[in-house]
């Protein structure tokens, strides 16, 4: 019995250490007959140096006494010991009504002081979220991972009517069943445990548009699902106002606006076709990867353009993009300049020899512009670098390795190359491993207003114009089949720019064999201007050609005297 005693006490003095408080207790007389070990923290005294003591002597200024004198718990006494803050609650011990002892609890001041700063920072925190959900212009609505509704945000009772009070703390296959809603995104979530949106009714009236994303905790299990409410009617209103705008903006400064949020990057590659766009689409596909890419069209189509948007998707604007024409240098200078050379290689090299663009663009892109054109003996060093990614320089006994993204680019036709043997069958299907084909201007008649726009609007910033050119000028580009592509439209805008000296740039003022690819009518004008400009263009033009008003009389179905009267009428004769 004796250690069963024995034992039960040692476990109550172990728990009494492992608190971080200290415990102090005391017979009736105020003798001490119990310490923890966080009063021997506290006070710097031993426990036996306090058993048997009075608790006045061993803590001054304790109010114990009151407490065993008045009977009554006194609680909240500041006590400073040992350069520690303590909080002390004193009550006493009583078997019926008699007084048999009483106990102090003491606690240090920093650590509530900590667990009050905890608490205020969680309210202050709870405080901001719940004011950043209320200020959000869209409905939230928030359940637990079981459907349980947790929290609706203002703006969702403003718009569905349906008031906090009504739905939180039901959950949704509830709310569904009486009738609140025809249907229910967060069962769809917690079915699925994926994101979802879904069209909604509110008491069978208004329609919400609503989406509802899945919260797991850290176990991976569902925690939370957060719906995000809109009223579709709003959309439909935002809708209706953008097609009227639509239709009240038919100039091409909208147009160019419009293009402008279709653009990858914000840089000069202007589309709206399909065919540019599916060039785009597979080039930031394979930016991606270091894949070779060989990009065919004609000059002018904007190869460098595709090649520089793979690089700074892929590589990024902070490694090397190197390019060269390999049709604008002669065999040997093209060979120093692809795979460099060591000093002496030949008469007039630096002592130092010269490191090539291989090398120079070493973790970054080298851009091959017209590789159709590079000789038959420097196309096997190319097909080596790009295999075994080593090049030797000029001169050289040692490879030297490089790490380098290939892009090349051609406006011939290699594949009949390769049949004529003119270009190297096992280099072409190294180049070809992914190949994007830019089409003609003409076949994108599309694009040609939007670059049209974006070149006048580059060359107004350049020059401090603010020039515009007229829907018939615009017109006549459209028609017009630019054998050179989107330098020749570039290089037109920034002419006519600047020796046109009215604000707007007219169809008179592009070049005659512009305005003769197709004659439309001016926007605007009378049915009878109309007939007149045509009759007018019609004579001029067949006369021209023809070389006489009797033949272009013959040409165009007249006699000739309706032919001269007509040209004598429009001024024609002279």
């Amino acid at each position: 019995m004796q250690d069963i005693f024995r034992h039960t006490m040692e476990d109550f003095h172990g728990i009494l250490d492992s608190s971080p408080i200290g415990l102090l207790a005391v017979d009736r007389d105020g003798a001490i007959t119990l310490a923890s070990s966080g009063v021997e923290s506290f006070l710097g005294l031993a426990r036996s140096e306090m058993i048997g003591r009075n608790v006045a002597e061993v803590v001054p200024h304790s109010l114990l006494p009151q407490a065993l004198d008045q009977r009554k718990p006194v609680f909240g006494q500041m006590i400073a010991l040992n350069n520690v803050v303590l909080m002390a609650s004193h009550s006493p011990i009583l078997r019926g009504d008699e007084l048999v002892g009483g106990v102090s609890v003491f606690q240090d001041v920093s650590i509530l002081e900590h667990t009050s700063c905890e608490l205020h920072y969680v309210k202050d925190h709870i405080k901001e979220l719940g004011a950043i959900i209320n200020s959000s212009y869209d409905g939230i609505f928030i359940t637990d991972g079981g459907g349980k509704v947790l929290l609706v945000n203002d703006a969702y009772q403003r718009m569905t009517g349906i008031t906090a009070e009504e739905v939180v703390g039901k959950t949704m296959a509830q709310l569904v069943e009486e009738k609140y809603y025809d249907q229910s995104v967060t069962l769809l979530v917690m079915e699925t445990e994926r994101a979802a949106t879904l069209n909604q009714t509110i008491r069978g009236e208004r329609r919400m548009l609503v989406t509802g994303s899945p919260v797991f905790d850290d176990a991976g299990k569902l925690y939370r699902v957060v719906t995000n409410v809109r009223d579709i009617t709003d959309l439909i209103n935002l809708r209706d106002q953008l097609i009227k705008t639509q239709e009240k903006t038919l100039q091409y400064e909208s147009e160019i606006s419009y293009l402008r949020s279709l653009q990858i990057e914000a840089g000069d590659i202007i589309f709206r076709s399909r065919a540019m766009a599916q060039a785009l689409v597979t080039a930031t596909k394979v930016a991606y990867v270091d894949s070779t890419v060989l990009i065919t069209g004609d000059s002018g189509t904007g190869k460098e353009l595709i090649a520089k948007l793979i690089h700074k998707k892929g590589k990024g604007a902070l490694q090397p993009f190197i390019a060269i024409n390999c049709a604008a240098l002669p065999e040997q200078l093209l060979e120093t300049e692809l795979f460099g050379y060591e000093g002496g290689a030949f008469t007039g090299a630096r002592k130092e020899g010269k490191p090539g663009l291989f090398e120079l663009a070493n973790n970054g892109t080298l851009f091959l512009d017209e590789v159709g054109d590079m000789p038959m003996v420097l196309q096997a060093k190319l097909l080596r670098a790009i295999q075994e990614k080593q090049i030797m320089r000029l001169g050289g006994s040692k490879y030297v390795n490089v790490n380098v993204r290939l892009i090349g680019a051609t406006h011939r036709d290699i594949q009949k190359m390769v049949e004529r043997r003119e270009f190297r069958r096992d280099l072409y299907y190294r180049l070809m491993v992914v190949p994007i084909h830019l089409p003609l201007l003409r076949e994108r008649t599309e694009d040609i207003p939007l670059l049209a726009m974006h070149f006048l609007d580059k060359f107004n910033r350049r020059f401090g114009y603010r020039k515009a050119l007229s829907p018939g000028a615009v017109d006549a580009l459209v028609q017009y089949p630019w054998p050179g592509n989107v330098r020749e439209l570039e290089n037109l805008i920034e002419r006519l720019l600047v020796t046109v000296t009215d604000d707007e740039i007219t169809m008179e003022e592009l070049p005659g064999h512009i305005r003769r690819s197709a004659y439309i009518p001016r926007r605007g004008s009378k049915m009878s201007e109309a007939v007149a400009e045509v009759e007018s263009y019609l004579l001029e033009e067949s006369c021209r050609r023809l070389g006489s008003w009797q033949k272009a009389a013959v040409e165009l179905g007249i006699d000739k005297a309706t032919a001269y009267r007509k040209a004598a009428k429009y001024g024609l004769l002279k």
